[in-house]
């Protein structure tokens, strides 16, 4: 059966056609679970998100682009790093609300004109459309997507990343991870190291978080105060007595 099969002249329910026939190729690879519209599949360290992130009408015309447009959203969400928004013991990692800590930013190969961001794609007015936009979103996902998930199956590799790369927000690359120095890259870094059993290092870049929220001014401290200090303290207390971090429950779906 051909992938235009079930096109649709509405463009927002033709998303969903996009997800439905992205899934169907991506089986072979592990994307058994969905809901709505993100796929997602359990590894030995974490879980690999793809959520294919429709945007609001009342945005699309702000962001210049069309109804049913979507945004290809990477991500890999690890059960052994903080996550914000939640506090310690209150966190159940779940991976189909779509976002992990590290994400990839990619952008499509297809020229759309009716669309200018370069990382959206819309699903098109005609069936040759419909079909080239999930031709171009299973290569991305293939060329850059599975790239991505196999690099942070190892544990050492995303420890060097939090303390030797760049934060590629607003441009292609490994995002959403804090500049570095930030409170937020260093929490990640030191609970990075924990679960490679680097207690130093996990010590050192926890205590430099906490320095780091200290020097903020004070309308700005007691907001991330809040947020991070909390994690701070149990990766202090799981590094001095080198122990792994088990603040988190995990879905296996």
């Amino acid at each position: 059966m051909s992938r235009s099969h079930c096109f649709s002249e509405n463009a927002a329910k033709n998303a969903g056609l996009v997800v439905k026939l992205c899934q169907r190729e991506l089986t072979a690879s592990g994307f058994n679970n969905r809901k709505r519209k993100t796929l997602w599949r359990r590894t030995n360290v974490k879980f690999d998100v793809i959520k294919f992130d429709v945007i609001p009408k009342s945005r699309c015309e702000k962001w210049g682009t069309l109804p049913g447009s979507f945004i290809l959203a990477l991500s890999c969400l690890f059960p052994f790093l903080p996550r914000a928004g939640y506090l310690p013991g209150q966190i159940d990692y779940q991976p189909e609300d779509g976002y992990g800590q590290v994400r990839l930013a990619v952008e499509r190969g297809i020229r759309q004109p009716s669309v200018k961001p370069p990382n959206i794609w819309w699903p098109g007015a005609t069936t040759s459309e419909f079909k080239a936009v999930v031709e171009d979103v299973l290569r991305v996902i293939n060329e850059s997507g599975t790239p991505f998930f196999s690099r942070f199956e190892d544990t050492k590799e995303l420890l060097r990343t939090f303390l030797e790369d760049d934060d590629a927000i607003d441009r292609v690359g490994i995002w959403d991870i804090g500049r570095n120095g930030s409170p937020t890259r260093l929490l990640y870094t030191g609970f990075a190291a924990i679960e490679c059993g680097e207690w130093s290092l996990a010590i050192s870049s926890l205590q430099t978080c906490r320095e780091k929220i200290s020097s903020f001014s004070e309308s700005v401290r007691e907001q991330v105060e809040t947020e991070i200090l909390p994690y701070v303290q149990e990766g202090l207390s799981c590094a001095e007595q080198k122990t792994p971090w088990l603040g988190t429950t995990s879905r296996t779906g």
